[in-house]
């Protein structure tokens, strides 16, 4: 399975691949001499050999399904030195892993650098999946002319500098400090024929909270609502020489990794479109309802 999000970095042969690139990173500035740039090496050996030592604990938990013993792999003798697991305090989904790594480059006894860290620890051994499908009143198009939003309509509306729609997904509980592997939003074209040149429809995260009766200027701190200013994704609308009223599918991993590690941040996505006119998709109150569709790995309970 491919490693997701730093999950399962670092086993023994990616550990041994970094230390070993490490000559290459060391700043040798004018007038070091050999055993000034040797220490400053052994430093940083040590520092890299302790940090993958958390690492690969991180990931024997985890691909162990949660078992905390798994943590505790004794010592690893590399080429460059070796890594030991001192200690693991495990308060789930939340582990702190402590270890001593020694570079042993030199004779006389080499670098030591303990380190301990608190790691958020999940359930790499099943890959989850959800489908999430919000309610009537968590989408909206806000409007520029006019100001009023339209809600509870069976369309979401995009224009460009002229009409946003707002969708809103509400994590499960399940995804609490997930990890999140593949997120693909899907919203349904209704009806509208974008021919222009450079035709595209944006996905952006949200930045503050709405609801159902916002503006296009209301609450926002800026006109036509507060987002990130760049893309989760992009698509073209209408691809080829003709309509296509059908599913356009955004993956937008990082907007839902920030959703499930905070739920505080989740306050939808906006959809921004550029040489679009009046081009209509299907709301939760439509036939076709947008659709959010998440892989993951479960924090470890």
């Amino acid at each position: 399975m491919k490693a997701q999000r730093g999950i399962l970095l670092l086993p023994v042969a990616l550990m041994l691949a970094i230390v070993g690139t490490l000559a290459y990173a060391v700043t040798r500035e004018a007038g070091m001499s050999v055993a000034d740039i040797d220490a400053q090496y052994d430093i940083e050996v040590a520092r890299y050999l302790a940090s993958s030592g958390v690492q690969y604990a991180k990931w024997r938990t985890a691909k162990s399904g949660c078992d905390q013993y798994a943590a505790n792999f004794g010592t690893l003798t590399l080429r460059d030195g070796t890594v030991t697991v001192t200690k693991t305090v495990w308060r789930k989904p939340l582990m702190t892993v402590s270890v001593s790594a020694t570079s042993n480059r030199n004779q006389g006894g080499g670098t030591v650098n303990v380190l301990s860290r608190e790691e958020l620890i999940v359930d790499a051994n099943e890959v989850r999946q959800a489908t999430i499908i919000g309610p009537g009143d968590a989408d909206t198009t806000i409007v520029r002319d006019g100001g009023a939003s339209v809600f509870n309509a069976d369309t979401l509306t995009a224009t460009e500098d002229g009409a946003h729609p707002l969708i809103l997904f509400k994590l499960p509980a399940d995804l609490d400090k997930a990890s999140i592997i593949q997120a693909d939003l899907r919203v349904t074209k209704k009806s509208g024929n974008a021919n222009q040149p450079g035709r595209t429809l944006a996905v952006h995260r949200v930045t503050r909270d709405w609801a159902k009766s916002v503006t296009w200027t209301t609450p926002w701190s800026r006109e036509g609502g507060d987002y990130v200013d760049t893309p989760a994704a992009s698509v073209v609308i209408d691809p080829g020489s003709s309509a296509f009223n059908g599913a356009y599918v955004w993956r937008i991993d990082p907007v839902v990794q920030t959703w499930a590690s905070d739920a505080s941040q989740n306050f939808g996505v906006l959809l921004k479109p550029t040489a679009l006119s009046n081009v209509s998709f299907y709301s939760f109150d439509g036939s076709s309802k947008p659709e959010l569709s998440v892989r993951y790995f479960k924090r470890c309970s």
